[in-house]
């Protein structure tokens, strides 16, 4: 695990300096810049409320949509012009709204609470008079608060002490206006003074300290409107006071004459202002229904304007116009749903105004410096490609000279580009027919040491998954051990002799060399190639394993005999221990040539396959192993089924094998033990691990030989006495059975009086 993470950190650096060129740094830090720049504009936006215009336009389109309803608890009686015709003009006397008063009083029709929109700052004869009745009732007095700047304290202008006196309370009546100049909230305390409609609600100003006191209200449709009484109707004796009692109702001008109109959203349906008392009225109505609206929290609204806009600056970034103009559409409706919903499910305003604003700006802006770039790349890489080194700016001077002039900088580049493509594509094109038509395997990869074409006969050798087209090198070169490799120069103009598990599963043996192929100053072509050296290296192992038998295995045998023959000849006639180990060495010479020969021929491309008898074959070996079992008072136990089974072999070589299998059973096996063998042909599939589909009844032949392992120098002994012949290994075996579609499996404990088993399956030639 360390070694590979060791590679890949030694390969990684050049690999990531390949991937990023001087292009896509520049076009990533330019992104990085236009994200710093607007997200720190858009906070400072925020933060500063500047830009709020859009916010307002969205907010009182949702007001619209909401249309609240006005509070049957509220009446005004208001001011109008009729009243100041019928009443005496501007200002009315006192005595009108003592009138007012005594008559609310006098008929049991008292308010809940009585605020007047009407200023009293000079002293009046009726003073005492209005005193006395509003005495009787819950009433509250407005008073004149102007502040010279937003820093300088109020300066509280009070009515008549005696009316003072008699006031239940005292209620400022400023009017608050955004910036665009309309007026959508009020401030329920200013100074020590709560707003008229906090007063005449009768809830304490401490509810609403949050937001700096300031709060939005819903402004009711003018054409639905608030009860509204004229002052002159209220007055006259058959008005219903009755419509009066246990209300809150507001005293105040409506008299366009008299100039107390505000601008609203619904000014302009209007032609003029919204009454000052209506402002009033409408603030009220929404304390009593507890639908005051506030502003999120300053982190909430940053974080979420934030989070808009960079979404949208990474879709800018990654994904095609399209879908980037999609996203951005989802991302501005979503702002503009999660703003509604806040607004009419819970009173609370989120403003996306900015946000959108931002990403108005922010997407024409990125469009634009795509554009350039696009531009700037297209020139940039058709003159590398047709080889002329121009810059962009010599197309208005005239150093590119272009048929169409008259055309878009675009087209014109486009027509260049296309040409260069064009060759460019001829140059692939036949790059592509050699790497197809070579009988060598070959590959070829880009400058940034990704796969892009990929021989036939590359495609035999190596697994699918290291060959897939745009696929980095670098599981490739893992899987051909060339990972400790930094970079691909190291490898040109050498020999590098490597190895792999071919799709078959069988280890080959390569030799691997890279070249480069220039293709622009910055860029190039590797290449790839793959020599197939496994038939050779098995010859110069064949090579070497006849060297090593002729040299050594054969001469000893050889130079035995031949010791032999001359102590014979030096005497008398041999006696019969000399020609007992003249006969043994030249018995072991006999069976070494017959491994070779055998060694040789179980290599063989194709075997001469006959159809042979199973029981037969089994009978030859068990005859040729009887004598080195009896050696060591073994037993051969046989267990056949009762119908003999045919199976396609080389008899020769499966004899060997299974003459192999039980030579070792009696040279491990404990002695005065039995072997047995047994033979059948059921439907078992499963063999070495394989899992094979299930035929018909005796679709396979089954063989399992079972003995018992002995003590290692019982063991030691054993092949002592054996060592005379049977020099071929478990290499052979196997190869013999793979050659004959088989299978076998090995249990073979090394414990002594343990259970050793071998199991071998072959298929049937027919059944019998």
């Amino acid at each position: 695990m360390k070694s590979t993470q060791a590679a890949v950190a030694q390969f990684w650096p050049s690999l990531r300096q390949k991937l990023h060129t001087r292009d896509e740094q520049r076009f990533y830090l330019e992104w990085v810049v236009v994200a710093v720049l607007a997200l720190s504009t858009l906070s400072l936006f925020t933060v500063m409320q500047w830009g709020t215009a859009p916010g307002h336009v969205i907010y009182d389109q949702f007001h619209r949509w909401r249309a609240p309803l006005p509070s049957n608890d509220i009446v005004i009686i208001g001011i109008d012009d009729a009243s100041l015709d019928e009443l005496g003009g501007w200002p009315l006397k006192r005595k009108v709204y003592a009138d007012l008063l005594q008559k609310m009083a006098d008929t049991g029709n008292s308010p809940k609470a009585i605020g007047f929109d009407i200023l009293f700052p000079d002293p009046s004869p009726a003073d005492a008079d209005l005193a006395k009745q509003m005495r009787r009732l819950n009433t509250y007095l407005s008073v004149e608060q102007p502040r010279i700047n937003a820093v300088a304290p109020f300066v509280v202008h009070k009515p008549q002490a005696a009316l003072v006196d008699a006031a239940k309370g005292l209620a400022h009546i400023n009017v608050t206006f955004e910036s665009d100049g309309f007026s959508r909230g009020a401030y329920l305390q200013e100074g020590q003074l709560p707003h008229l409609a906090l007063a005449v609600s009768g809830q304490p100003a401490e509810n609403y300290q949050s937001h700096g006191g300031y709060r939005r209200f819903n402004l009711v449709d003018p054409e639905i409107g608030f009860p509204i009484v004229s002052l002159a109707d209220a007055l006259s004796d058959g008005f219903p006071m009755a419509v009066l009692k246990d209300k809150y109702v507001l005293i105040g001008s409506i008299a366009p004459s008299l100039g107390d109109h505000f601008p609203t959203i619904y000014s302009g349906r209007q032609g003029s202002g919204t009454p000052g008392v209506m402002l009033h009225a409408n603030l009220l109505n929404d304390i009593l229904r507890g639908n005051l609206i506030s502003p999120v929290p300053l982190w909430v609204q940053l974080a979420l304007s934030s989070w808009a806009l960079f979404s949208v600056l990474i879709a800018l970034m990654v994904l095609s116009p399209l879908a980037e103009f999609v996203y951005t559409a989802i991302t501005v409706l979503s702002a503009l749903a999660v703003s509604f919903v806040l607004l009419f499910a819970i009173d609370v305003w989120f403003d996306p105004g900015l946000c959108i604003l931002a990403i108005a700006l922010v997407k024409p802006a990125w469009a634009w410096r795509r554009t350039e770039m696009i531009v700037s790349f297209m020139g940039d890489r058709a003159a590398k490609l047709e080889k002329v080194q121009r810059q962009r700016k010599n197309l208005v001077t005239g150093g590119l000279k272009l048929r169409h002039f008259a055309s878009d900088t675009v087209l014109q580049y486009s027509r260049l580009l296309d040409r260069a493509i064009g060759v460019a594509s001829e140059r692939v094109e036949f790059l592509n027919r050699i790497v197809r038509e070579i009988p060598t395997a070959m590959l070829v990869a880009d400058a940034e040491q990704r796969i892009v074409l990929v021989s036939p006969r590359m495609q035999e050798d190596i697994p699918a998954g290291l060959l897939q087209i745009g696929q980095p090198l670098l599981p490739l070169m893992f899987y051909l051990g060339m990972h400790k490799t930094q970079n691909l120069e190291q490898l040109t103009g050498k020999d590098h002799y490597v190895s792999g598990i071919d799709t078959n599963g069988s280890i080959r043996y390569y030799i691997f060399r890279v070249a480069q192929l220039p293709q622009t100053e910055d860029s190039g072509l590797w290449i790839f190639a793959l020599t197939d050296i496994t038939q050779i290296r098995q010859f110069q192992a064949q090579r070497e394993q006849t060297l090593q038998l002729l040299s050594h295995d054969m001469r000893t045998p050889i130079a035995s005999i031949i010791s032999l023959s001359r102590q014979s000849s030096a005497g008398t006639a041999p006696s019969q221990e000399t020609a007992a180990n003249i006969y043994r060495h030249a018995d072991t010479l006999l069976n070494m040539m017959d491994d070779f020969i055998f060694s040789i021929k179980a290599q063989a491309q194709e075997y001469q396959l006959v159809e042979t008898l199973v029981d037969s074959v089994i009978d030859d070996a068990i005859y040729q192993v009887k004598d080195l079992a009896q050696s060591r008072q073994m037993r051969l136990v046989q267990t056949f089924d009762d119908e003999p089974q045919f199976v396609m072999a080389d008899q020769r070589l499966l004899t060997r094998m299974l003459v192999n299998l039980l030579v070792n059973a009696v040279r491990y096996g404990q002695a005065q033990s039995d072997i047995h063998i047994a033979l059948s042909h059921d439907a078992e599939t499963a063999v070495a691990g394989h899992h094979l589909e299930p035929g018909k009844n005796g679709q396979k032949v089954h063989m399992v030989i079972r003995n018992i392992v002995g003590d290692p120098q019982d063991v030691s002994r054993s092949r002592d006495m054996a060592s005379q012949g049977f020099g071929l290994g478990l290499s052979f075996v196997k190869t013999v059975v793979r050659k004959h579609q088989g299978h076998i499996h090995f249990d073979l404990p090394t414990e002594p009086g343990a259970s050793a088993q071998v199991r071998l399956q072959l298929p049937i030639s027919k059944p019998y």
